[in-house]
């Protein structure tokens, strides 16, 4: 049932016979002060989204949804509590309201395996291993738990002014995003097993340059301020859009220096890579990549290799040496 937009809705109607429905969309009920305690008969409800509920105060304290598995509630500025709906909650995302604390109960939520957090929440207890994705936004520093979370793979943080350092983190990561974290310092390394992860800190000005040497060694792809390559790169440098690579190279690691245009009014940009092998008649193989807008420099360095690319070719051809390599870059905004 989709009630969003319904700006003057001031209760929700009668859903006793509505024994089957397993979505409910509140979003932009304005007017909308309580929601009532009969919700909780809605025993096969999987989606209950409840976003800008802005007159929102008054939630059940217990509902036994036996069967949420999504929760959404954002811009419920007046909500203090969060209620007990359901263990078998799989996603949870909340924000800006006027939350301090998750309750304890979160803890019994044994099934939830993506939590985002936006706005005002301070802390949050620790959570199972089922976790696999962790977004938060405007906090002041992450919990130590968190590298307890072993089965955690997608960590986004952004928009956290403050925070000044990472804590330890779970080597089960395998994409770690920092974006716009002015104040962000150092970052507690090593991770698990190195080129598995991406690391990307867009616009995390003060990384100090053990980070930014941690994170180039240390990632399949890295994305962070700077203007000047890594001392590991060479003085080979791409002529236009073009890079010739040895032809006895079949892996290696490049380092592209980005500059934001003035005029860019986007929130992401994107980078398209092209790669051939020259006397491969096999297709070219295309990278194409979606970034975080930025306010300065940055580099992206990222990891590339053939073995793809003349596999097939390879497999049902004689022997044939590679003359050379090109790789095309184009960007664009």
């Amino acid at each position: 049932m989709d009630l969003s937009g319904s700006l003057s809705l001031k209760e929700v109607p009668d859903l006793s016979n509505a024994t089957h429905l397993k979505r409910l969309n509140l979003t932009g009920c304005w007017s909308l002060v309580e929601i009532p305690s009969s919700i909780g008969d809605l025993h096969k409800l999987e989606e209950l989204e409840i976003n800008l509920g802005i007159s929102l105060q008054v939630f059940p304290s217990h509902l036994n949804l036996a069967s949420l598995e999504t929760l959404k509630m954002v811009g419920c500025w007046q909500l203090r509590k969060i209620p007990y709906v359901s263990t078998n909650i799989k996603s949870l995302v909340i924000g800006d309201t006027m939350l301090e604390e998750f309750p304890e109960s979160v803890r019994l939520w044994s099934h939830l395996q993506s939590l985002n957090i936006y706005g005002s929440l301070l802390t949050v207890p620790l959570l199972e291993t089922t976790l696999q994705e962790f977004s938060v936004a405007t906090v002041e520093r992450i919990p130590d738990w968190i590298k307890d979370l072993n089965g955690l793979k997608f960590l986004y943080i952004a928009g956290c002014p403050k925070l000044a350092s990472l804590p330890e983190l779970p080597n089960s990561l395998k994409k770690v995003t920092v974006d716009n974290c002015e104040s962000l310092e150092t970052v507690c390394f090593p991770f698990g097993t190195p080129t598995t992860y991406f690391l990307y800190f867009p616009n995390c000005f003060k990384l100090c340059l053990e980070a930014k040497r941690v994170i180039t060694q240390q990632s399949f792809r890295a994305y962070f301020p700077g203007k000047e390559m890594p001392a590991e790169f060479d003085d080979r440098r791409g002529v236009g859009s073009s890079l010739t690579i040895r032809p006895a190279i079949c892996k290696f690691r490049i380092c592209l220096v980005l500059s934001p245009k003035p005029d860019m009014e986007e929130d992401y940009f994107e980078l398209m890579f092209r790669i051939r092998v020259k006397g491969c008649p096999s297709d070219e193989d295309m990278l194409w990549l979606v970034l975080p807008k930025i306010r300065r420099g940055h580099l992206f360095i990222f990891q590339a290799e053939f073995v793809n690319i003349t596999r097939r070719w390879c497999s049902n051809s004689a022997p044939h040496p590679m003359k050379s390599t090109l790789l095309n870059v184009v960007s664009r905004s």
